[in-house]
């Protein structure tokens, strides 16, 4: 056999091989994902702050630029009339932008995002698949917890460490997240000694 056949064979069988691979990672099936537990917070002064979708918004992706400093790949949140995850995803050398839209909703002090749409690049794929392509692709802080079964994102904010000066910590946790009313109120717990 000549050597030309042999290295298009190969070629034409380890593309074959990443194709199927590639399409098995994103159609096994999904474990569910349980909410982390809720972090007892210390007792202490509460000081609670009303502010925008603007505001929260540059806060929400400092948080996450701070968390991710080992990640490549970047995540943005918009807050609008819903909340918007931006990102980016390289399959086979190609970057593929992620979009995805969320209704959020309180937990017992966190953010809960359930999916609404989800764009990658020109693929029309389920929204879960989309969320575990996510999960496995991107190394997100521990307190940013996805759950594709459920199709949703869970801020585990109680989970926040938020440092208010030389060996003080404080926590934070959602009291009202109103989008319509451009209404966003936390609850910044700063612990007594």
């Amino acid at each position: 056999m000549n050597k030309w056949k042999i290295a298009f064979l190969l070629l034409f069988t380890l593309v074959i091989v990443a194709i199927v691979s590639f399409f098995y990672l994103i159609t096994r099936p999904i474990d569910t994902t349980p909410n982390p537990t809720v972090k007892q917070l210390p007792n202490g002064s509460h000081l609670e702050v009303q502010t925008t979708k603007k505001d929260f918004e540059n806060m929400a992706n400092r948080l996450i630029e701070s968390s991710m400093k080992t990640s490549k790949i970047p995540v943005t949140m918009e807050v609008d009339q819903d909340v918007t995850l931006n990102s980016t995803l390289t399959v086979f050398e190609m970057e593929l932008p992620i979009t995805m839209t969320f209704e959020p909703s309180l937990e017992e002090g966190n953010l809960l995002l359930k999916q609404k749409t989800v764009e990658v690049g020109m693929l029309d794929i389920p929204p879960n698949t989309a969320l575990k392509l996510l999960k496995d692709s991107v190394d997100l802080p521990s307190w940013m917890v996805i759950q594709p079964k459920e199709e949703q994102i869970y801020f585990n904010l109680t989970d926040i460490d938020i440092p208010l000066g030389e060996n003080l910590i404080g926590h934070v946790q959602a009291k009202e997240f109103n989008l319509d009313k451009n209404r966003i109120i936390l609850d910044v717990i700063i612990p007594t000694k």
